[in-house]
């Protein structure tokens, strides 16, 4: 069933993911209201410019995480009225207070969707969740069988990704639920005032960065810029894949889950994974003379390496189609062209 949504809150909207979700919204001309939270709202105006011929109102409000009550207050102002609240923000140090950011934030933002009844709540998570120890690349990856291992993720030092493993298992048992989306506590899941939870989990998310800012950040943005201009992977393709999606795509389907009601926890945003030689071999083509991919590596069996597989079940139950690998990366070409990334 279809959820009609007229006001929307993204946390995080001045993001690389937030932005797009921001962008995605506008452009399917259903939600009247966007409300955009950023800790400064001088530098989040750039965001009222997505939406220029009047079809919804785009608002921009003070919020600062991570502060206990005080965060818990904003929130609850922020999201008052609103449908559905799309948490997008990051904080990707490799720190303990990286788990402390992003697990209190995150169940901040289902608490203040208890008290103000918004319907639905969409976590912008990690991949890097769904990695249990041992799994091989040849065996399908499901967001209901796979879960990292957060204390194994800390001893290596592995902070963001742990950080995300963890806010998932704090944020499912805030609507009483274990990351198989089982009920594990039927009084909480069923309680009127707990939200709807969907988690996304994307792993290389490429494609146009929104902000208008001429400095390349979006998520992993900068490393492409560099393996484009051989300062990066410039001595041997490796001999190993990447999960990528579009970031229009990805803000597709938090979108597509958010409407429907039948959605609920763990999805993945991902397109498929692809092996390093096939991705660099995109990048020729679009620039065939400005790039070169390094050399095969001797000592690699590229043959025998299986790209990462994904069960791809429920993410296709959203109904997103995708686009193939080389509309993103030439798309992605352009926009570091127009900001004169690549000279």
């Amino acid at each position: 069933m279809s959820n009609s949504i007229k006001t929307a809150v993204v946390i995080g909207a001045t993001g690389y993911v937030g932005s797009s979700i921001v962008q995605e919204l506008v452009n399917q001309g259903q939600v009247k209201l966007i409300r955009c939270t950023s800790r400064d709202v001088e530098k989040a105006n750039w965001l009222k410019d997505l939406c220029r011929d009047g079809t919804c109102q785009i608002e921009i409000a003070a919020l600062h995480l991570n502060e206990g009550e005080k965060t818990l207050e904003q929130l609850q102002t922020v999201m008052t009225g609103g449908d559905v609240v799309f948490f997008c923000a990051g904080h990707e140090e490799q720190s303990p207070s990286t788990i402390d950011f992003m697990v209190s934030s995150a169940v901040s933002v289902i608490e203040a969707a208890k008290v103000t009844s918004v319907g639905t709540v969409v976590l912008t998570s990690s991949g890097g969740s769904t990695n249990p120890q041992g799994l091989k690349d040849s065996t399908p990856k499901s967001e209901l069988l796979h879960f990292s291992d957060p204390d194994l993720q800390i001893s290596r030092g592995r902070y963001s990704p742990a950080a995300k493993t963890l806010m998932e298992i704090k944020a499912f048992e805030a609507v009483g639920r274990n990351h198989k989306n089982e009920i594990v506590d039927i009084g909480l899941a069923t309680t009127e005032s707990t939200p709807r939870l969907v988690i996304m989990n994307p792993n290389l998310i490429l494609g146009p960065q929104i902000d208008p800012s001429p400095i390349i950040k979006g998520n992993s943005l900068p490393w492409m810029v560099q393996i484009l201009k051989k300062e990066r992977m410039a001595e041997y393709v490796p001999n190993d894949s990447m999960s990528i999606i579009d970031v229009r795509d990805l803000a597709k389907l938090h979108i597509a889950a958010a409407v429907n009601e039948e959605a609920s926890g763990r999805y993945y945003g991902v397109n498929q994974s692809y092996a390093w030689r096939e991705i660099l071999q995109e990048f020729h083509s679009i620039l065939p003379t400005f790039y070169q991919p390094p050399p095969l590596n001797p000592d690699e069996d590229y043959g025998s390496k299986i790209p990462t597989q994904f069960d791809h079940t429920r993410k296709n139950s959203l109904g997103v189609t995708l686009r193939p690998l080389h509309e993103t990366l030439v798309d992605l070409v352009d926009f570091f062209q127009s900001r004169n990334a690549l000279t």
